[in-house]
């Protein structure tokens, strides 16, 4: 079976026990390439034309791309099925590029070399791909967006070649995760959208579907975080925040502590948002202080105001969110060291800072005033800097 792609949006296939269904339909009869974390199980059984490469999530950088990328290569696909978290699936977006023309793969290796972020030539992907998250939160099954680990960090990739063909969410798939799994990808889902209303460029049209589903993600995972339905419908509004106006507008670097919670990762060894945990309030505080560079304080208010009354948060942003991130239990990294705060800062500069759209204007200095204001944890609570648990993967 042959689809054509739209360069719009992904089909979403979702329900309980949809993934088996689903996959069987969508592969028979195709050449197929399985690519697995080697945590989870495979929602389908494979046949003659399948082969199956399995990846270890959390050591997965741009070593294991390459290498995926061989894979892919040597012959060649009619299907790329990526089962896993967002590493797995932008992994697997990432090695599919090898089918494309032009060596566009080794553009993108190499430019991510020097730069943190890649820009693909404008293309639809070069093989089909069926992304099925074991995660919540990331949206890599939905967005057009590949995150890759090398040397100098995370670095970012953005293309349509990227985006998958196909979404499939089965709650089954989900059932291993921990609460504060969960509530961490419903965490990022949020802040994807909180990140984008700090901007005053926005449609009124992505600023009420900002709030709509922001509103849903916190109640949800407030109050439904455990049952089957309650992870589906988190992970269908995870993949909506891509698929409609909320993350649309004429900024599209405006969730401007991503850049920092990136670089805080990369240098503690942490998990994203463990890492976002740290510097979201201190962002918001800059933004509630009156400092444009990191967004505009209004439309955060108006943003936040509006999404947490519905879970009696406090009205005032950053307390708001600090108060969120301690209702859910979200661990925070140990406190950096001098010496770590140096690299973190100037790492942000030099990525992402100075003369950049993403953070005009802001320097090393400016990213240490928000370090400052970070919240850590204990030192003596335990080295959190690794996933703790493979539910807990990206």
């Amino acid at each position: 079976m042959t689809t054509h792609f739209t360069g719009r949006v992904p089909t979403l296939w979702h329900g309980p026990g949809v993934a088996h269904h689903v996959m069987t339909h969508l592969t028979a009869g195709r050449e197929v390439l399985v690519i697995a974390d080697s945590a989870v199980t495979v929602p389908f059984r494979a046949g003659a034309a399948v082969r199956t490469i399995t990846v270890d999530a959390p050591s997965v950088d741009v070593t294991s791309v390459s290498r995926i990328a061989r894979h892919i290569v040597r012959r060649s696909p009619e299907v790329v099925v990526a089962v896993g978290g967002g590493s797995v699936l932008d992994a697997s977006k990432i090695a599919a590029l090898a089918l494309a023309p032009g060596k566009v793969f080794d553009y993108a290796i190499g430019h991510a070399e020097k730069s943190a972020l890649t820009v693909l030539p404008d293309a639809p992907p070069p093989v089909e791909i069926i992304a099925v998250p074991t995660t919540l939160g990331t949206s890599s099954e939905t967005n057009s967006v590949g995150i890759l680990k090398n040397g100098s960090g995370y670095r970012l990739i953005v293309g349509r070649s990227l985006r998958p063909r196909h979404a499939v969410i089965d709650p089954r798939n989900l059932a291993s995760l921990t609460y504060g799994a969960v509530r961490e990808g419903a965490l990022e889902a949020f802040l994807r959208l909180a990140g984008t209303s700090t901007s005053s460029r926005r449609s009124a049209r992505g600023n009420s579907e900002a709030v709509i589903l922001g509103r849903a993600l916190l109640e949800t995972a407030t109050q439904d975080a455990g049952s089957p339905a309650g992870r589906l419908r988190l992970a269908r509004l995870s993949a909506a925040t891509q698929r409609g106006a909320a993350l649309r507008g004429q900024d599209p670097y405006s969730a401007r502590h991503w850049y920092v919670a990136n670089e805080v990762a990369f240098v503690l060894r942490t998990r994203k948002m463990v890492a976002t945990a740290a510097v979201i309030a201190a962002v918001w505080r800059r933004i509630c202080a009156g400092d444009t560079r990191w967004g505009d304080r209004q439309s955060l208010e108006d943003f936040w105001s509006r999404v947490a009354s519905g879970v009696a948060l406090p009205l005032e942003p950053a307390a708001g969110i600090a108060a969120l991130l301690e209702r859910w239990d979200i661990p925070l990294p140990p406190r950096p060291t001098t010496r770590e705060v140096g690299r973190i800062s100037m790492s942000t500069e030099a990525s992402w800072g100075d003369r950049r759209p993403m953070l005009t204007g802001l320097v090393a200095d400016d990213i240490r005033e928000v370090l400052r204001g970070s919240r850590w944890s204990d030192p003596c609570a335990g080295d959190q800097r690794r996933p703790s648990t493979a539910v807990q993967r990206r």
